[in-house]
């Protein structure tokens, strides 16, 4: 399928307020099919060898299907304290467009080429991070994407509504990079006596060189409970 970048309005938002410090935001439209995703690049000017960041959010089906063009900036301030240059990819998933649709992913895939033009850069390998049922997104493009996957957070998500634990462990993609999962005792969506089993089934077979679970009895399911009182977990996911 080719490429159809429906727009070029790629719009510097420097230093305003739908920006953090130090990063600057281009915003695009991303045409993968007959589906239209709002996307953002957040990036530190003129990058040459930038680690990517793909930030999947949550709330899939949702109405609002313009998601990716805020969705991304909750990493930026984790990427200003980490070291090296960085970048932030977010599209949209958008009702029947949801995190396992083929046009969903592809849409990953056309705004990464886009901005490799943007940048005159190569990416061959990201980064992903899911929030709920944007983990389904992380899963999804872990199998179906082009680019290799180094390593991979996964906060309050339920990946058994992809598959059992070890029929997924069988494909090799799988097990390229790392897994990074942390959930809450007080999850509303997704109670741990539900997700760990499955979580501890799929740990064990990648090992715990590849593969951590970090539970805290006391946590909730949403971003904004992470970032208050477990910021620092967040934080080690980016070197």
């Amino acid at each position: 399928m080719k490429i159809l970048v429906a727009v070029l309005l790629m719009l510097s938002f420097a230093f305003s307020e739908t920006t953090v410090p130090k990063f600057s935001a281009d915003s695009l439209v991303i045409s993968a099919g007959d589906f239209s995703s709002p996307a953002a690049f957040w990036h530190q000017g003129n990058i040459k060898l930038p680690q990517i960041y793909v930030w999947f959010h949550g709330g899939m089906q949702s109405s609002k299907c313009a998601k990716g063009y805020e969705a991304g900036k909750a990493l930026v301030p984790f990427l200003e304290k980490a070291s090296g240059e960085s970048a932030v990819v977010s599209v949209s998933a958008c009702k029947e467009n949801h995190w396992l649709t083929q046009q969903a992913l592809l849409a990953v895939d056309y705004a990464l080429d886009s901005m490799e033009a943007r940048f005159h850069i190569q990416i061959d390998t990201v980064s992903l991070v899911g929030i709920s049922d944007g983990g389904l997104g992380v899963v999804g493009y872990t199998l179906y994407g082009k680019r290799t996957v180094k390593s991979r957070l996964l906060i309050s998500t339920n990946l058994a509504a992809v598959a059992d634990a070890q029929n997924l462990l069988r494909d090799p993609k799988i097990r390229e990079g790392s897994w990074t999962f942390m959930q809450g005792g007080l999850d509303r969506l997704y109670p741990p006596e539900r997700i760990l089993p499955w979580l501890e089934r799929f740990c064990s077979g990648l090992g715990a060189k590849f593969c951590k679970i970090r539970f805290d009895e006391r946590g909730g399911h949403d971003w904004s409970w992470w970032i208050s009182f477990r910021r620092a977990w967040i934080q080690n996911f980016f070197p």
